[in-house]
């Protein structure tokens, strides 16, 4: 075992030193030959040149199986490579975590029993129209790639929110941070990041993710205004078991679409009859305030919790917080009595890290005289660095905003106003990340 980690360093390490960028530039230059928008019954993808804008329109088709078969040929349109983009892409994967043989797909057999039966036929039919690619077979290349968090631990991630008498303009503005392994040589990722407007005849759900991702990695309900977001929480000593278990992002989805606030989405997903493969963290907001719920389903720990974490919580010995109406986050538990997941196991460098660098620029910014945080400063909070440029959380630089940055979301709920960064396509993340932001135009 320790020699196949060490096999995972040295290959990463090389390759992200290594990456030759004729291959990214073919990659961009087959992106820039695409359609702008191609429609196929209720479902249309526009090239919006940093990422796809896909919409499934349920007031025209209710009938989820056809609404994938739709969306399957509409990708196929906008980007004909799409299933060797992805083939290679979850093979880069499965390699980086040894896990390649029949490891996968049994696992995939393990969780598919359990999704929610909608969701399930919108993959059906997505999966129908795909061939398959790399060994994968079409239903294999569909579903696994849907239930990546479910699979595998390629994210990091991180979070922070601040509302009432720590905001400027007195609304909560919260922040999410996705940390995601993006590809080795040809940036596959970067390709064909999307956001998804999913149109139902009472709600607009949006999915910020990608192409042919049907799961909540990072969520809003537009009726409600809730924004949700997976973040990672590994527990070490724990083994992989997905028997009985569902996929936690698909679950996500669900409570996103269907309950009216973030008490009881969480409700939903801490449910002791909701087994889930992997411990995480989910970062909640909405017009009020921001929230982490901390998933723990590994049993370690004084009080293993799957429970809400608030500014107030009382917080586990050695992490301090003493700052109302402000919540931070990393890819560790934090509430009294959880396992010690931030300071202890195989991350505990870049949560550490993390963690001080966040608090760092919040403390500058407070002795600043700035006791009120604008969108402004909690964006500079949450895409610092130590060095001169961001690192790689791979080799535990431990930055806010770093080489496996994929997305980042500024998010106002009271004002359904959405601000995100969107990895290029091309290149390393830069220094400065604020030409990389976009305004996404959150309508119904």
């Amino acid at each position: 075992m320790k020699l196949l980690k060490k096999c995972r360093f040295l290959f990463t390490s090389i390759v992200l030193f290594f990456c030759p960028p004729a291959i990214n530039e073919g990659f961009a230059a087959g992106i820039d030959t695409i359609h702008k928008v191609v429609t196929e019954g209720a479902v249309t993808i526009e090239n919006k040149g940093p990422y796809y804008l896909v919409t499934l329109d349920y007031t025209r088709e209710s009938n989820p199986r056809l609404m994938g078969e739709m969306y399957g040929h509409c990708i196929l349109k906008a980007e004909p490579d799409y299933e060797s983009i992805v083939g290679h892409y979850m093979y880069e994967i499965a390699t980086l975590e040894g896990l390649w043989g029949k490891a996968v797909p049994e696992h995939l057999k393990d969780i598919r029993p359990q999704l929610p039966q909608f969701y399930n036929k919108e993959l059906e039919g997505l999966a129908s129209v795909m061939k398959g690619s790399w060994t994968w077979s079409n239903e294999e290349l569909v579903y696994c790639f849907n239930l990546l968090p479910d699979l595998f631990r390629a994210t990091q991630c991180s979070a922070f929110g601040c509302w009432g008498d720590a905001s400027a303009n007195g609304k909560n503005v919260a922040y999410r941070t996705l940390d995601w392994f993006g590809g080795l040589f040809a940036r596959e990722l970067p390709m064909i990041q999307s956001v998804t407007r999913v149109r139902y005849s009472d709600k607009t759900i949006y999915l910020i993710g990608a192409l042919g991702h049907l799961g909540c990695i990072t969520g809003i309900n537009l009726k409600t205004g809730i924004m949700a977001g997976i973040l990672d929480a590994d527990v070490s000593g724990t083994s992989y078991d997905a028997v009985g278990c569902r996929s936690y992002n698909f679950d996500l989805r669900k409570a996103l679409e269907d309950c009216p606030g973030t008490g009881a989405l969480a409700s939903e997903l801490t449910s002791s009859s909701k087994k889930y493969a992997f411990s995480h963290l989910l970062v909640l907001a909405d017009e009020k305030q921001t929230s982490i719920l901390e998933n723990n389903i590994s049993g370690q720990g004084a009080h293993s919790l799957r429970a809400l974490r608030f500014d107030t919580s009382r917080l586990n010995p050695g992490i301090k917080w003493n700052h109302p109406h402000i919540i931070g986050a990393v890819n560790c538990f934090m509430l009294n009595g959880q396992v010690n997941n931030f300071s202890q196991g195989k991350l505990k460098k870049i949560n550490v890290r993390r963690w001080t660098l966040m608090l760092d620029k919040l403390k500058n910014r407070l002795a600043a005289g700035k006791n009120k945080l604008t969108p402004a400063d909690v964006q500079s909070i949450m895409c610092s660095y130590y060095g001169d440029s961001p690192g790689s959380l791979l080799l535990n630089d431990g930055d806010l905003y770093n080489l496996q940055t994929q997305q980042m979301m500024l998010y106002i709920p009271a004002d359904r106003s959405l601000k995100a960064f969107i990895k290029p396509r091309k290149g390393a993340n830069p220094p400065d990340p604020s030409p990389f932001f976009y305004n996404i135009p959150l309508e119904p």
